[in-house]
């Protein structure tokens, strides 16, 4: 069973801080790999926080870690920036120059027994369309 919600994508101070110390170790993986939402969405899902959940798109899906968000609206949920936003946020930027990072469409499913990929699997499978 699926939970609809509303995408939104942004930076976050602990993602910024672990992007400088490298795009491909453990902290930055850590700070970019995860879905928050609320504790509604967490239960309908039936999951606990930690849990993988599988967040999809018309762009694509990816499995990241589910995270509470105590002020997060239900139906709205946040991935940070960077290749697990990326693999669910199209690339057409409607002729401004930038895609959608706010408010788009996704369903989440439950991915018990599911993975997060690390960031070069996720880049590979990305680029290799599978």
């Amino acid at each position: 069973m699926g939970v609809e919600a509303i995408l939104t994508s942004g930076r976050t101070l602990k993602q910024g801080r672990a992007m400088e110390l490298g795009k491909l170790g453990p902290e930055y993986l850590k700070e970019v790999s995860f879905c928050e939402m609320d504790k509604i969405t967490l239960k309908a899902l039936g999951l606990e926080e930690g849990d993988p959940v599988l967040v999809e798109t018309l762009y694509g899906s990816v499995v990241v870690e589910s995270k509470l968000d105590r002020r997060a609206e239900p139906g709205v949920v946040f991935i940070p920036c960077g290749p697990y936003a990326n693999a669910v946020i199209g690339s057409d930027t409607e002729e401004t120059g930038m895609p959608d990072f706010k408010g788009v469409p996704a369903k989440l499913f439950a991915a018990k027994g599911e993975s997060v990929l690390g960031v070069k699997d996720l880049l590979k499978k990305m680029v290799e369309g599978a």
